[in-house]
């Protein structure tokens, strides 16, 4: 099972805090983090150079398009 997911504003502030010269675990400490999500979220930055945290695909759609039309006017 996975955790809670890490706020936008939380993102941005772990990679000002890195970019500032903080140690990862002392970052993880001021944030209630563990520091493999701190690791991560680093890492990613490196990688993408975005502070922004990917989108989640959710649960894929029962109805199509059309079958969400097609209800609309039965309704």
């Amino acid at each position: 099972m996975r955790g809670k997911e890490v706020s936008k504003t939380h993102w941005e502030r772990i990679i000002g805090a890195y970019l500032s010269g903080i140690r990862q675990r002392v970052i993880s400490t001021q944030f209630g983090i563990p520091t493999s999500t701190v690791n991560d979220i680093i890492k990613k930055y490196k990688e993408t150079g975005s502070t922004e945290p990917k989108k989640r695909s959710g649960r894929p759609k029962v109805l199509t398009e059309r079958d969400t039309r097609a209800l609309k006017c039965i309704i």
